[in-house]
């Protein structure tokens, strides 16, 4: 474990060298000069209110053991997103992250009482060969951020700006960064790690306030015809057969609804040309973070929509901080898709969510247009991506120009409808022929989505 200290004027440091020291104590020291003698001491007053946390220690973390209770405690009243709660990152470590063998790298700010500020947490991965330092839980997050304490956050922008270079340093041992899906703003405020982005994210995300009345929030994002067409969708459902909508009742149930819904997404994604994207470590991830989650305080929120006892959607998603996070969706194959059972379950778990309080909704990165039609913020996301010694370099400009060219065709509608038209004719299931091997005219279903994150898919629902 490593510790720094930082000040506006001293710097305690037990892990970096002499020069970075000096370099790092200019860098601190330095705003407090002048060399204009019309200097008046109210802007100095001014600057120091300004600087609320001049102090923060930080300590760099290679396990998840030490720092589990701190963290729950911390992400009670801390200015977060799902992606960081702690519960998500420790199933992730035991399943996706031993398989990829990413190593933690926890750091914790905390002022002159010892109160924590901040948690990033962080992760060493090897990729093609490179050591690579990215968020914990990447390539599966929607968004990388941080834990910040809602105080710090308004000034974390300009403490992040004088201490990022010697915090990196005291992490140290990788070759090149790439810090991904980080939202240009959120909770208010800008991003405290703004100044050091370097790329755009290929998509943006879709987030939208809740009312307590949905149906007076359906009237205010959508027209009266498009309401008609919802009430035609769930009269049609109802007349084909007995509709129900929920939650499971328990984890046997829980777990028996997620491998359902894994197996109608890899069906549904070969429909686009899309195989192996849910692999076995992908199911163990989300398996485990259901079995470890308390039943009592569920961290998942599978709302599903059954038609004569059989799962036709699943609306995957988490909770966190008042949010509902949009994670995967499935979609049954058959012939009720004519009704548009993901628009079913989509409004309907809209609707719960008005209904047990919840502030917003998160829909998640991807371009869609019920995203659109739904969202009143749309969050661009940017990468961090650098090398820091020529083993990183070769990596870093491959990963830029994919990040270029996979934004390039997802912000060009051409582009990406070519794309995806190519890859259903040469790798996709036939429109015409239903997995049971029956014919119908059943349409193909919207783009595809994924556990968060990695370039791999949105994962918002893909309704249709």
């Amino acid at each position: 474990m490593k510790t720094a200290a930082l000040g506006t004027g001293s710097a305690s440091l037990s892990s970096v060298s002499p020069a970075h020291y000096g370099e790092a104590h200019e860098r601190i020291v330095a705003p407090g000069r002048t060399h204009d003698r019309s200097f008046r001491l109210t802007e100095a007053i001014a600057a120091l209110r300004r600087v609320v946390y001049p102090d923060l220690t930080f300590e760099i973390c290679r396990s998840l053991d030490p720092v589990l209770g701190p963290w729950q405690e911390f992400e009670k009243h801390a200015a977060a997103t799902l992606f960081q709660n702690s519960l998500w990152c420790r199933a992730w470590l035991e399943t996706a992250g031993t398989a990829l063998n990413a190593q933690p790298r926890i750091v914790l700010g905390r002022d002159a009482e010892g109160r924590l500020q901040f948690i990033l947490p962080m992760q060493i991965r090897r990729r093609q060969g490179v050591r690579v330092l990215e968020w914990l839980g990447s390539p599966h997050h929607n968004y990388g951020y941080g834990l910040y304490g809602p105080v710090f956050l308004p000034q974390a922008r300009q403490w992040f700006d004088r201490n990022w270079s010697l915090l990196l340093n005291s992490i140290g041992g990788f070759d090149a960064i790439s810090l991904s899906e980080n939202p240009q703003r959120m909770f208010g405020c800008e991003n405290p790690l703004a100044t050091h982005f370097n790329m755009r994210g290929a998509n943006p995300s879709f987030a939208f306030a809740l009312d307590a009345d949905f149906a007076a929030l359906q009237a205010a994002k959508h027209s009266s015809g498009k309401r008609r067409s919802a009430r035609k969708s769930e009269k049609g459902l109802a007349q084909a057969g007995t509709v129900g909508f929920g939650l499971p009742g328990s984890k046997q149930e829980l777990h028996a609804l997620i491998a359902t819904m894994f197996r109608h997404q890899q069906a549904r994604l070969a429909e686009l040309g899309i195989h192996h994207l849910f692999g076995t470590v992908e199911r163990q991830f989300i398996h485990h973070l259901a079995e470890l989650q308390d039943e009592t305080d569920p961290l998942l929120a599978p709302y599903h929509l059954t038609h004569d006892g059989e799962v036709l959607a699943v609306m995957l998603g988490g909770l966190h901080g008042n949010r509902y996070w949009a994670l995967i969706s499935s979609l049954a194959p058959g012939p009720q898709r004519k009704h548009s059972p993901g628009d079913v379950a989509l409004r309907r778990t809209i609707a719960a969510c008005c209904e047990r309080g919840l502030e917003s909704v998160d829909l998640s990165a991807g371009e869609a247009p019920y995203k659109r039609q739904w969202a009143d913020e749309t969050i661009e996301l940017s990468t961090i991506l650098r090398a820091v010694n020529p083993a990183g370099l070769a990596w870093t400009i491959a990963a830029a120009i994919h990040l270029a060219v996979k934004r390039a065709i997802k912000r060009a509608p051409a582009l990406l409808l070519g794309w995806t038209m190519l890859r259903r004719f040469f790798l996709g299931t036939p429109a015409k022929k239903r997995f049971d091997g029956r014919s119908t005219e059943h349409r193909l279903p919207g783009p595809p989505n994924a556990i968060a994150g990695g370039g791999k898919g949105p994962t918002a629902p893909a309704v249709g």
